[in-house]
């Protein structure tokens, strides 16, 4: 099934640090927000922050907490304090860790010629979605980078978000990929690791709203 023909394209905007960012963030037409739990993230931001960014919000937006190899009893207590918080688990995490906290889940990987995109299909089948990153030594997403999207052209089962350098100029290509749903974004609409530049998101936002009028 392509779901490209059935849905709006879904936008998420992730590496949210701060309330400046996202009441402006909020009052665009997007459909997530992602905070980064990750203590070795440039756009790490402490769960209690993240509670009082939150107060007051009252858009039906869908709130993403990720995680990255994470003890399981962390991840539990920060799901026990936001009950619908959907995880992403952006590490090595196995289908059947991430199945384990009994909630839907997003499951995001790190893509190279090396990914095994058939074992992917099958170990993330119960995942609400996948992210499909560009891949990276040192960093679990967030880098800017591009990948090559003929590695997963036709390849991936699942529905799923594109990230990795999604812009406004070449968003309309992860948008024609079979079973893509929407676009992750965060630094390609930054003035620094962290911080948001407005206007880029506000520009992106209203060409992918147009984008299938």
């Amino acid at each position: 099934m392509n779901y490209n023909f059935y849905m709006k394209p879904f936008i998420k905007i992730c590496g949210i640090t701060n309330q400046k960012d996202l009441d402006f963030i909020c009052s665009e037409d997007i459909d997530a927000i992602g905070f980064n739990l990750y203590l070795n993230s440039k756009r790490y931001v402490q769960l209690s922050d993240v509670k009082k960014m939150l107060v007051g919000m009252n858009r039906n937006i869908h709130l993403f907490l990720i995680f990255v190899n994470e003890d399981p009893d962390i991840v539990n207590q920060c799901l026990s304090q936001f009950p619908n918080a959907i995880p992403q688990f952006h590490g090595e995490e196995s289908g059947d860790y991430c199945s384990s906290f009994k909630r839907e889940y997003v499951k995001a990987l790190r893509i190279n010629s090396e990914t095994e995109l058939k074992k992917v299909n099958q170990d993330y089948k119960d995942a609400k979605m996948l992210i499909l990153d560009s891949y990276d030594d040192d960093h679990y997403g967030g880098t800017g980078k591009t990948f090559d999207l003929s590695l997963i052209r036709n390849k991936i089962d699942l529905p799923f978000l594109l990230a990795g350098g999604i812009d406004k100029d070449n968003f309309h290509q992860a948008l024609n990929l079979k079973n893509c749903i929407g676009i992750d974004v965060c630094s390609s609409v930054e003035e620094k690791p962290g911080y948001k530049n407005h206007a880029q998101v506000k520009s992106l936002v209203e060409k992918v709203r147009s984008y299938y009028v």
